[in-house]
């Protein structure tokens, strides 16, 4: 067994993760002018150029909005953010991971619906014994004892397979776009239903594609994911994934509508844990 060597982050992704916190906290507010990069430097006792390439960093992200001789902003990110910023959301525990959780799965609903739409129109056996073979993959997972973490791997090989044999090639883009970020989603799905459960939903899902039915397959898929999202929907913090919508428009509305806070401490902190 060989062991990687440990990598401390750089101060610049310190001040790029505190810079985030404080904008997931509420702290920071959208259209909020930041410090100039000299006061950032001083307060957080790191240097000018190490401030410049965060905030790039951040803009990139969509996190920040740089003006030329006018100054930085805090930047709606929900409006103008990207993967880069779903990544980011990702990272943060708490509070936010409901929000973030909810609006994955929406759009893998919004993905895998419309891929299953096209494999049971498109569907040939041998597509229907790849995705068998699949789920007697994870029949055998579940029979060594593997463990969650093993069995929401052949949840995604499976999500991503319908994907790959739909024919329509940004599926499986889109669906590979999401797979980093949704990952503990799978695992947390997979823990909610039990793996049984997931084999005996995938055996349906592949006999209604079986039998051309790819409209009932995208629906019962929609109503699994409902039902999860209602199963640990807070009562005062409900998203629009637990009112049914109708079509598939909801993909859109992926980072849209992932706008949320976590109430926490103030103030920039510098490169040694002091408060500013």
């Amino acid at each position: 067994m060989g062991f990687r060597q440990i990598q401390a982050p750089t101060l610049r992704e310190l001040f790029v993760d505190q810079v985030i916190g404080m904008i997931f906290s509420g702290e920071l507010k959208v259209g909020d002018r930041l410090p100039s990069e000299r006061e950032l430097s001083e307060q957080m006792h790191i240097s000018r150029s190490m401030v410049h390439t965060g905030l790039e960093d951040l803009e990139r992200m969509g996190f920040v909005r740089m003006e030329a001789r006018r100054g930085n902003y805090i930047e709606d990110y929900a409006r103008h953010g990207n993967f880069e910023t779903l990544m980011a959301l990702a990272k943060y525990g708490g509070e936010i991971d409901h929000a973030i959780e909810s609006s994955l799965v929406e759009a893998r609903d919004a993905i895998e619906g419309g891929a299953m739409l096209l494999l049971g129109e498109r569907g040939t056996p041998e597509d229907m014994q790849q995705l068998r073979a699949i789920t007697d993959g994870l029949r055998a997972a579940v029979d060594a004892g593997e463990g969650n973490a093993a069995y929401a791997r052949w949840m995604r090989c499976f999500d991503t397979t319908i994907a790959e044999l739909s024919g329509n090639r940004i599926f499986p883009l889109l669906m590979n776009s999401l797979a980093d970020v949704s990952g503990v989603l799978w695992e947390r799905c997979v823990g909610f239903w039990g793996a049984e459960t997931v084999i005996e939903q995938e055996l349906r899902i592949i006999d209604m594609l079986s039998a051309g039915r790819g409209r009932d397959a995208a629906l019962y898929i929609e109503n699994i994911y409902h039902h999860y999202c209602d199963a640990h929907a807070d009562a005062g913090r409900r998203t629009i994934l637990q009112t049914p919508a109708s079509g598939r428009k909801r993909a859109s509305q992926l980072v849209r509508r992932t706008c949320f806070c976590v109430m926490s401490g103030s103030g920039f902190r510098d490169s040694r844990g002091c408060c500013h």
